[in-house]
C-alpha cells in the first residue's frame, strides 16, 4: 500500500514519468506539457505566479498540478488553478479553477465554472491548448463567484444536528469521504486546527470537510473537492436560486 507520504512531490519527478505512446484508442498528454500550457496561461492572463505545487502515484503515472496566484485574492483565500493527468488510462484529464484558503491550505474547487474534463481520445491534443488558456483568461470570473458562495456559506448557521446530517449525507449518500475523513471531521468538530471566521456556519463545516480531505489519494483529490464544492453550494443555493451567469464558459465546457 501506498504512504501518503508519497504523494507530494516535485516538478521533476512528474516530467521524468515516461509519457506513453499513442495508439488508436489513446492519445496522451505530457505532465510536461499540462505545466508549460498553465504557467504561459498565467502570465498572458497577467496573473503572479505564488506557488506550483504537485502530488503524483504510481511513479508519475497519476499526476496533480496545482498553481495559485498572489494577484487575485483577498484576505482568506487566492485564485488555485488546477489540473489531473494520467498515463495510465485510469482517468480522464481534468482541469478547474478554484481557491485555496490561506489559513490552513484548503483546497475549494469549482466543476461548473472555468473546468473541463476529457477522455485521453480524439481531438483532446488540440482541444487542450486553447481550453486552458481560454478558462484562465476567465478564471478572475470565477474567483469572484467563489467569493460570494463563500459568502452565502458563512450565512448559514447550522446546528450540531444539521451536522450529524450533512456528514452522514457525504460519506453514504454522496460518499465523497471515508471512515479516514469523518474522523478527521469529528475531530475538528471538537478541537478545530483553525479558525474560519464563521463559527457553526455551513463555511465552517466546508472547511472542516476540506481540511479532512487534504490527504486523499491523487486519484481522487481533484473529484472529490468538485463534488465537496457541489454539495456545499447546492446546500447554500438551493434549486430556484438565482444563478451567476455561466454563459462566458458555455462554449467551450464539456461537463
Amino acid at each position: 500500500m501506498e504512504s501518503t507520504k508519497t504523494y507530494n512531490t516535485t516538478k521533476g519527478l512528474i516530467t521524468s514519468a515516461p509519457v506513453p505512446a499513442q495508439t488508436r484508442t489513446y492519445k496522451p498528454i505530457a505532465h510536461s506539457q499540462l505545466i508549460d500550457l498553465t504557467l504561459n496561461g498565467i502570465e498572458k492572463a497577467g496573473f503572479k505566479l505564488d506557488k506550483e505545487t504537485y502530488s503524483a502515484a504510481k511513479d508519475g503515472q497519476i499526476a496533480n498540478g496545482r498553481f495559485s496566484i498572489s494577484n487575485v485574492a483577498d484576505s482568506e483565500m487566492q485564485l488555485q488553478i488546477g489540473w489531473q493527468n494520467s498515463y495510465n488510462k485510469s482517468l480522464t484529464l481534468k482541469f478547474a479553477i478554484g481557491s485555496k484558503i490561506i489559513v490552513c491550505s484548503n483546497g475549494m474547487v469549482s466543476g461548473e465554472y472555468g473546468a473541463f474534463k476529457k477522455k485521453h481520445v480524439g481531438e483532446i491534443q488540440s482541444f487542450t491548448p486553447q481550453a486552458i488558456g481560454d478558462y484562465i483568461k476567465g478564471a478572475g470570473e470565477v474567483f469572484t463567484i467563489m467569493q460570494e458562495q463563500r459568502e452565502a456559506m458563512k450565512q448559514i448557521e447550522i446546528t450540531k444536528r444539521t451536522k450529524a446530517e450533512l456528514i452522514g449525507r457525504m460519506m453514504i449518500e454522496e460518499q465523497f469521504i471515508c471512515s479516514t475523513q469523518l474522523n478527521i471531521i469529528t475531530k475538528e468538530l471538537t478541537n478545530p486546527t483553525h479558525d474560519y471566521g464563521a463559527k457553526d456556519s455551513l463555511w465552517e463545516l466546508y472547511n472542516y470537510t476540506t481540511f479532512a480531505m487534504k490527504e486523499l489519494h491523487p486519484s481522487l483529490s481533484m473529484e472529490n473537492h468538485i463534488q465537496a464544492h457541489k454539495f456545499f453550494n447546492n446546500y447554500a443555493q438551493p434549486v430556484g436560486a438565482v444563478k451567476v451567469e455561466e454563459a462566458m464558459f458555455s462554449q467551450i465546457s464539456i461537463f
